[in-house]
C-alpha cells in the first residue's frame, strides 16, 4: 500500500536512540518539553492519543473526538517542536470524526504537517480501516513512511510478515512486548531470538524497535515506605543483547517509562483516595516512596524526597541531572511545594527518560570496548 517512493531518509534512529512509549496526558508532555535539548536529541517518542476518559457523574464519555483531539496538533508542536516523533491513535478513538466530518487521523496529520511538525504515523496491524486509509493519505503527502506497532503474538504468526510488507516497504517495525513475564531474563531471550531470526530480513525495515515494560497495572501491592520495584524490561534487554547471534539486527530500546500501558481512568475517582508515592528510576529498579491518601497529607511530600535525596540506595542523581531531581531536591528542602499528583508523575518520567538515555550511553560504551 505504502511503496518505497514515499520514503525519505528521515529518522533513522541513532546507535543508543531510546524510543519512550508515551500517552499524551499532561504529565507526559509535560515531562517531555522539560528534558534538556542534548536528551532530546537522544529520544524519538512514540506517542498515542489516549482513549477519552469517562465521566462518572454524568455516566458518559467526558469529551466527543472532536474536544478530545481538536488542540493535539497545536499542543504537539508546542511541547515537541519540530523533533521527529511516530503518532498513533488508541484504537477506541481511531474510527472517529471530528464536528465536520473530517476523519480524525486526518484531522491530526493534516494538523501536525500545519504546524511544520515532523510526525511519522504510526499504524496497529489490526487499525480500523478509516485509520489505515487516513494514515496512506497522511504518508502519500509527507513521505515520512510509517511505523507497524504489532505485539509479541504477532511474531508467531505465519502471515505477519506478509501483512506487514503488504502495508510497507522499508519502514519502522515497532514491537511492543506489553508487560510480559520476563524472567528468568535467558529462557525469554532465547526464544524470542529464534522469533526475530526467523521472522525474515530485519534490515529491510528503516527501524527495529522492542518497546515492553515492567510497571504494575496498579500499585497497590507496593508497601508504603522505601520500596523497589526491579526494572525487567531493562535488565532483559541487556540479557537479549548478549545472545543475539552475529548478523542479526540490534532492536533499538524502547519502554512505557513509568505508566503502565494499560492504565486509564477506568475508576471513580471520586470513590478512590490515591497515596502520595514518588517513583524513581535507579540502575536496575525503581525505586519508591509511598505514604498515605495524597489530598489529606501532601506534606508527606517533602519526607518522600528528603529521604530519595538522602538515602544512597536510591542512588539519587544530583539536582543538576533532570528537571525531575530538580524538584525532588527541591522539595526535599521545602523550596518547592508538594504539587498534584499529575506533577509528580511528570517528574518521575522526565528523571526515568534522562535515566534511560544515560543508561543506554553506557551500555553502548560497554558493546563497543567489549
Amino acid at each position: 500500500m505504502f511503496g518505497p517512493s514515499l520514503l525519505k531518509t528521515l529518522m533513522p534512529l541513532s546507535s543508543g536512540a531510546y524510543v519512550s512509549a508515551l500517552r499524551w496526558r499532561q504529565a507526559e508532555y509535560q515531562a517531555l518539553l522539560r528534558l534538556s535539548e542534548s536528551v532530546k536529541d537522544r529520544i524519538v517518542p512514540l506517542i498515542t492519543i489516549p482513549p477519552i476518559e469517562f465521566d462518572f457523574e454524568k455516566e458518559k464519555l467526558s469529551k466527543s473526538v472532536h474536544e478530545h483531539v481538536q488542540h493535539f496538533p497545536e499542543r504537539f508542536f508546542q511541547k515537541w517542536d519540530a523533533r521527529p516523533a511516530w503518532v498513533a491513535l488508541d484504537e477506541t478513538i481511531e474510527s472517529g470524526c471530528m464536528e465536520d466530518g473530517k476523519h480524525v487521523g486526518d484531522y491530526v496529520f493534516d494538523g501536525l504537517r500545519n504546524f511544520g511538525a515532523i510526525s511519522i504515523p504510526a499504524l496497529r496491524l489490526s487499525a480500523h480501516p478509516s485509520m489505515t486509509a487516513a494514515v496512506a493519505r497522511a504518508v502519500a503527502f509527507d513521505g515520512h513512511g510509517i511505523a507497524v506497532i504489532t505485539q509479541l503474538e504477532d511474531l508467531t504468526r505465519s502471515d505477519t510478515r506478509a501483512r506487514v510488507l503488504g502495508l510497507v516497504h522499508e519502514a519502522d517495525f515497532n514491537i511492543d512486548l506489553g508487560r510480559p513475564n520476563y524472567e528468568p531474563y535467558i529462557s525469554f531471550a532465547i526464544p524470542l531470538v529464534r522469533t526475530l531470526r526467523n521472522f525474515g530480513n530485519l534490515d529491510s525495515f528503516r527501524n527495529l524497535v522492542l518497546i515492553g515494560t515492567a510497571i504494575p497495572e496498579s500499585m497497590k501491592l507496593i508497601a508504603r515506605g522505601s520500596d523497589e520495584i526491579p526494572r525487567h524490561d531493562w535488565l532483559f534487554y541487556r540479557v537479549l543483547l548478549s545472545k543475539l547471534p552475529p548478523g542479526l539486527r540490534r532492536p533499538a530500546y524502547g519502554d512505557h517509562t513509568i505508566v503502565h500501558p494499560g492504565f486509564t481512568a477506568t475508576m471513580d475517582m471520586r470513590m478512590v483516595r490515591p497515596a502520595g508515592k514518588v517513583l524513581y528510576t535507579m540502575s536496575k529498579a525503581w525505586g519508591t516512596r509511598k505514604g498515605g491518601a495524597f489530598v489529606a497529607d501532601r506534606l508527606q511530600m517533602h519526607n518522600h524526597c528528603s529521604i530519595i535525596v538522602t538515602d544512597p540506595k536510591f542512588e539519587f542523581r544530583g539536582k543538576g541531572f533532570s528537571y525531575g531531581d530538580e524538584y525532588i531536591a527541591g522539595c526535599a528542602v521545602r523550596e518547592n511545594g508538594t504539587g498534584n499528583q499529575t506533577r509528580w508523575k511528570e517528574v518521575g518520567i522526565n528523571h526515568h527518560i534522562t535515566t534511560v538515555v544515560d543508561d543506554l550511553a553506557k551500555l553502548n560504551a560497554e558493546t563497543s570496548t567489549a
